[in-house]
């Protein structure tokens, strides 16, 4: 009977938030809805096998966004993939020890608190590898508002500042693509996906029992990727993916308690300086990568934002930018930083241990 209200408080929340239009609005009132029951009464619960299954579907919806177009802009787009990655290393890491100097949090939450990666997939990782997440999860929204709400402004402020005119567009260059583009008109469809989900399950299911960090988010987004690249993917339906954030807002916000909320004070400060690490990393790192490759200055820097790859289209549309390497750089930094980042995480915290 619990997990039934835990589900429905999830629910209640995510609807609400998704009807106001609040970015991330399914996954925040779900997180909120179910934390909201745990505080009032302390007995929200959801199985913690769960886990998996969101992990799995989240694994999916990431590997459906990748297209063979995606593929074949790799090669070229490789160097300036890994200067990016390696700086939005940097500045996690820099962030990170800043968290935990000045918080008395763990170094392995700390670590994800700053990591540039999704506000579904991050907190989840989190929680499967010990850290606290329902601070990464605050971290993680802090992170998504700013890079979506403020961050654009300051680029297009300061891309008019240092240039002193507007960035050109590309030549050559399509419109930045739509959701499902390359699957047709056709909507996704759970007869379709449920092959492609069967397979992202079990694998995912295998990641967990490797006890590879992050493994079965990973092992789901590799196998999914391969099936969407040879074909055999039709494409994740809509109402899925809210089945998954609803999943993953029960496993955090059951977990959330009121020792916990009292806590969350010490993050203004931290959330501050993760806000003023983005606007130097974008603007610093996007003069670097604007020169060393030749990139539009005003593109260079939205490479560089946080923000998510698809939400990351129709800002930079908005911004003058229709350009797919953006688009492109933006999903292989979310995928990068979901494999890459929580095996380094692991090896820093094993290391200091």
């Amino acid at each position: 009977m619990w997990m039934m209200l835990t589900v429905l408080a999830a629910c209640a929340g995510g609807l609400l938030l998704l009807r106001l239009r609040v970015p991330g609005g399914m996954l925040v009132g779900a997180i909120l809805g179910a934390a909201l029951l745990n505080l009032s009464t302390g007995r929200a619960f959801i199985f913690p096998q769960l886990r998996v299954l969101a992990q799995a579907l989240t694994g999916a919806y990431i590997g459906c966004m990748m297209t063979r177009e995606d593929v074949r802009h790799i090669p070229r787009l490789f160097r300036p993939y890994l200067v990016i990655l390696a700086s939005l290393l940097v500045l996690n890491l820099g962030m990170a020890a800043l968290f935990y100097q000045v918080t008395d949090l763990d170094l392995l939450t700390c670590l994800f608190c700053a990591a540039p990666g999704g506000m579904s997939d991050t907190p989840l990782i989190a929680m499967d590898m010990g850290a606290d997440s329902s601070v990464v999860a605050v971290m993680q929204f802090v992170r998504m508002l700013f890079g979506m709400g403020c961050l654009p402004s300051v680029i297009l402020f300061s891309d008019r500042l240092i240039e002193r005119q507007a960035a050109e567009e590309p030549e050559g260059q399509s419109a930045v693509r739509k959701s499902g583009e390359g699957q047709g008109k056709q909507k996704p469809t759970l007869r379709g996906f449920l092959p492609t989900m069967c397979a992202a399950v079990a694998a995912a299911a295998l990641g967990k029992l490797s006890g590879v960090p992050a493994g079965a988010l990973s092992a789901a987004l590799i196998v999914t990727t391969a099936l969407k690249l040879s074909g055999k993917c039709p494409g994740m339906p809509l109402w899925l993916r809210r089945v998954a954030q609803v999943i993953s807002g029960c496993c955090i916000g059951a977990g959330i308690s009121r020792t916990q909320v009292l806590q969350m004070g010490q993050l203004a400060l931290p959330a501050a300086a993760l806000c003023l690490g983005y606007i130097l990393c974008c603007i610093g790192m996007g003069l670097v990568v604007a020169k060393l490759f030749h990139m539009p200055l005003r593109e260079a820097m939205l490479t560089l934002s946080p923000a998510g790859a698809t939400e990351m289209a129709l800002i930079a549309a908005d911004l003058g930018v229709e350009s797919t390497d953006l688009v492109v750089l933006q999903i292989c930094r979310l995928v990068g930083v979901m494999l890459i980042f929580p095996q380094i995480f692991h090896l820093i915290v094993t290391v200091l241990a």
